[in-house]
Formats: structure tokens, C-alpha cells, sequence
């Protein structure tokens, strides 16, 4: 189907004041992990682009590629090919003026690990502008991790920028043991080389998730993991230090991140940080780190559900948030932004679009200049049709209406619901095919290989069912599914 008529679709069962432009994918779950920058925005002399780095899943036999929009987000074209040679892997992009580094690496639904093979590995890329050819052209790829065994794997790697210029370069490795490591490396000379620093956690019984972060002076890496009793712990360093200078182990807080990954976080600019994230009760919290210490809890949304996703977006000093809500019918989706006050709490809303069916997994640049557009991508599976996307959202922040969210700060109390639930939540782990490439070759429709393409993808399968009753029973079993958000 050609890109003039795909955006021309309506998009069957969606309401939107404007039918969205969109880019074909094999599954709503595209935007994993929920902890990614998939998005971001350059700017130039001859205007911006909006550039997104896209696992399409296998659609129309595409991996990995990279998108642009010279319009803020109205139509989307292909830049270029990332990785074509793995429906799995997902990137994390920073614009470096008008360049943009990247890193990928493989990313599977397995929830209790992640099965090993030399082949994943951890990659770093340039994509360099041209100013004659009005592109962004691919470097080689330099490997920063190499996976040597059939037993280990480097999944969800990350990439951050310090203020001298390095790279930073985190990876989680599956050991031969099925244990997992939280390894780091660094580039001084622009991503031509990586050297591969001490471990920054040993011993994580389940799979790593988190956010590698520059905070404007220093480096934060923040993580939790899959087990839903582990607590959120951080690691920070000046940038003025040596390279091998971490801080020791610190908690961040007690109650852990959903599977490690379901959240979204951003520099405050002043060396702090606002962090949205999904707790083990699968509601959406909000913390400040203000340089020293992560502060009290503040819900951002009352009830938990096992897709809602954020992305958090910062425009000069102003914070919005991008999520999803289960529709009060349960037979699908509302897609919303929202203002955040400086201390977490929900403000004045708009409700982007109501989906009958799966839509989730929002992504959003996670820095905007005060006075553009709030934008963001959404994973869209249609109740109806298989016209599987993404759909991009865009609006102005004086267009938010005024529709107050309850929110309050949890109690210590609702902290120890929090560590019951996590202790005891769901009848037992879903354990899925180790190996993702079994998983891919016996699975033929779209929507069949919607459930391996990535995190999320079989539960979401569930969230586009015909009845109302198949999706409460998902939501019973939602502490079974291998979601990573």
C-alpha cells in the first residue's frame, strides 16, 4: 500500500478531531521500550525535523529504519535503514546539533530473560546531515558490545551525551547463568572507539530495565528489573571525574518500576530530574530527583492497567505527559496529554483520540523548545481491519482544556500495598520461546506476528479482542504477561 494511500485511510475505529498521519508497522508495541528516545527533533536554518527511529516488525519484509517529517509530524517518509536484519531490535537516539547518535539492540517479550546468541550484540551509529542532499546519512556501525556465546545476550542499550562531549554507551548481558549484568562504556573520541568501564550492578536475578541520562553536569543511570519485589536503584557520576568514577549503589525509592522499563524521564535543566514511571501495581506515579534525593510519590493517574505507557515531554520549563487510559467500556483505548505542575500533579488535559481496540506505547521527543507543538507517536491495532501504525499527535499547549485528574501523594500505606501486591501479584510468570527467532518462524498472520515483534505484543493482541469479556480476563491475568511496560 503506497504512503499517499495509507494516510488517506480513516482510521477505522478511531475518533480524532484530525485522522493522524501514520507509519505501517507489524504491532502496536513498535515503541518499545516505553524508557527509549525513539523520537527526536533537529533544528536548522531551513526549519525543523521531527526524526524516528521505527521497528516495523517485519512489515513489507522492514526491520529497523529511520523516519523523518519536514512538517512537524503532518506526513512521515523512510530517511534511511537502521538494522533490517532483526524484526527485534529497537533504538535510542540524541540529537548532537544537527546529527543524530544512536544505539540498538535486540529487545524481545521474554519477561523472565532473554535467550542468548553471538549475533546480539550493541551497536553505536551516526546519522550525519547534508546540507548539499538535505539528509541524514548512516555511518558504519561500531559495535560496543560483542555477545561471544550461544549462552549470553546485550539487550536495551542506551545512549547518553555528558558535558565533555563523551558517549556513554549501557547495555543489560544476559550471563551464562541467566543472571544479569548492568554494563557501561564510553567513547572520548566521538564514537570512533568504546572502552568498557566496571560493571554497575552485578547479580539481577531478572531481566534490567532503566534510563541512562546526562543531567547537564553529571550522568545518572537509573534502573529497576523485572522482579516485581525488586526496589529502583541509581548510580551518578560528575562529569568532571574520571571515567571510571561511579557513585556507590543508592535506592532511588522503594516501590520498583514496572519490568524495569515502563517509564520516561527528563532533565529539569537545572541538574535534576522529572520521572514518570508505572509502579508494580501498574499505576502511573510521578517523582522529582532534585539533585540529591528522589522526593514522595504523586499519582498521575488513580487506576492501574497493564498497557498504560507515558511519555513525558519537557518544553522550556514546562512538563507534559502523553499516556493512554483504558476506555470505561473495556473496549479500548483513550489516548491523552497533560500538563504536569512542577511537583507532579495533573493539570489541564486533552484527549488526543478514543481507539476500539489496542493503542498504546507513546513516544515523544523528550525536550521541546517553549512555544512548539506537543507531539508524540502512538501504537495503534484497530478493533476492526489490520491496518496495524503509528500514529502521530500533535497540539498546541494552549489548546489543553481544563479537566482535572485526581492525584495525590501515596501514603505509606499505599507503599506497602504496592510491596504486598509486587510479593504476591498474578498466579505465576508467562514464560515464552526463549528464542524469539522460533517464536517468528511459526507464527504467519499479521497479528500472530504482531505477539513476537516485541514487548507487550501478546498482550496487546489480547487488548484488540472482539468482547468485553476476553479483555477483562487479560486484565486478571495481567500480573502473567511479559510486558516490559
Amino acid at each position: 500500500m503506497g504512503w499517499a494511500a495509507l494516510t488517506g485511510i480513516l482510521l477505522a475505529g478511531m475518533t480524532a478531531a484530525t485522522p493522524p498521519s501514520a507509519i505501517p508497522v507489524r504491532g502496536g508495541n513498535a515503541l518499545t521500550l516505553p524508557a527509549h528516545r525513539h523520537i527526536v527533533r533537529v533544528s536548522r536554518s531551513e526549519g525543523s525535523v521531527l526524526l524516528a527511529a521505527v521497528q516495523q516488525g517485519g512489515q513489507d519484509g522492514h526491520g529497523l529504519r529511520m523516519f523523518r517529517s519536514d512538517n512537524g509530524g503532518g506526513s512521515w517518509k523512510q530517511e534511511g535503514i537502521i538494522h533490517d536484519g532483526s524484526v527485534y531490535d529497537r533504538a535510542d537516539l540524541v540529537a548532537v546539533g544537527k546529527d543524530v547518535a544512536l544505539v540498538y539492540a535486540v529487545e524481545t517479550p521474554d519477561s523472565t530473560g532473554i535467550g542468548g546468541s553471538s549475533s546480539r550484540d550493541v551497536y553505536f551509529q551516526w546519522w550525519r546531515y547534508s546540507a548539499s542532499k538535505n539528509r541524514w546519512l548512516p555511518d558504519t556501525p561500531v559495535r560496543v558490545f560483542d555477545s561471544t556465546s550461544s549462552s549470553t545476550a546485550y539487550y536495551r542499550a542506551e545512549l547518553a551525551r555528558d558535558s565533555k562531549g563523551r558517549l556513554w554507551v549501557q547495555a543489560f548481558f544476559r550471563e551464562k547463568d541467566a543472571s544479569n549484568t548492568l554494563v557501561i562504556s564510553v567513547s572520548s573520541d566521538g564514537g570512533s572507539t568504546f572502552r568498557t568501564q566496571s560493571a554497575l550492578a552485578r547479580d539481577i536475578p531478572k531481566r534490567g530495565g532503566g534510563r541512562l541520562i546526562s543531567l547537564g553536569s553529571r550522568l545518572m543511570m537509573l534502573w529497576s528489573s523485572h522482579d516485581g519485589r525488586d526496589t529502583t536503584h541509581y548510580r551518578i557520576r560528575d562529569d568532571s571525574a574520571s571515567v571510571s568514577s561511579w557513585s556507590s549503589t543508592r535506592t532511588a525509592f522503594s516501590d520498583g518500576i514496572y519490568h524495569g522499563a515502563a517509564m520516561s524521564a527528563v532533565a529539569d535543566g537545572n541538574g535534576g530530574l522529572h520521572l514518570v514511571y508505572k509502579d508494580n501495581s501498574e499505576r502511573l506515579m510521578y517523582r522529582r530527583f532534585n539533585g540529591s534525593s528522589f522526593g514522595s510519590a504523586v499519582k498521575v493517574l488513580e487506576d492501574g492497567d497493564w498497557a498504560t505507557q507515558p511519555a513525558l515531554v519537557r518544553s522550556g520549563s514546562s512538563l507534559y505527559l502523553f499516556y493512554n487510559q483504558p476506555r470505561s467500556d473495556g473496549s479500548g483505548y483513550r489516548l491523552w496529554v497533560r500538563a504536569l505542575s512542577s511537583s507532579g500533579k495533573p493539570g489541564a488535559g486533552k484527549e488526543l483520540a478514543s481507539v476500539s481496540g489496542f493503542a498504546g506505547y507513546p513516544a515523544a521527543p523528550d525536550v521541546l523548545p517553549s512555544g512548539v507543538p506537543l507531539v508524540s507517536f502512538f501504537g495503534i491495532e484497530p478493533s476492526s481491519g489490520s491496518s496495524y501504525r503509528l500514529s502521530f499527535f500533535s497540539t498546541s499547549a494552549s489548546s489543553l482544556k481544563s479537566q482535572a485528574v485526581a492525584a495525590k501523594q501515596a501514603t505509606p500505606d499505599e507503599d506497602a500495598d504496592r510491596e504486598r501486591f509486587a510479593a504476591t501479584g498474578g498466579s505465576g510468570p508467562y514464560e515464552p520461546p526463549q528464542d524469539p527467532g522460533t517464536l517468528a518462524s511459526a507464527v504467519t498472520t499479521p497479528s500472530q506476528q504482531a505477539m513476537a515483534a516485541g514487548c507487550g505484543g501478546a498482550s496487546a493482541m489480547l487488548a484488540v479482542g472482539v468482547t468485553f469479556i476476553l479483555m477483562e480476563w487479560g486484565r486478571r491475568r495481567r500480573g502473567m504477561r511479559s510486558l516490559p511496560g
